[in-house]
């Protein structure tokens, strides 16, 4: 995977749902200004493909 510059092996787990909280907090934050965009994100079909990505 890379990523603003930076190259990691990374392993893909689906994400908890005790990790949904955090993350919809962060796409408010970052894309608050946004509302049909956060909309669409914050759904529960929209969780159940997030990902959490683990260094290998």
């Amino acid at each position: 995977m890379e990523a603003g510059g930076v190259r990691q092996d990374v392993t893909f787990h689906p994400a908890d749902p005790s990790e949904y909280p955090g993350v919809d907090a962060a796409y408010r934050k970052k894309y608050g200004r946004y509302t049909s965009i956060v909309e669409h994100v914050l759904t529960d079909a929209a969780r159940a493909s997030t990902l959490r990505l683990e260094p290998r």
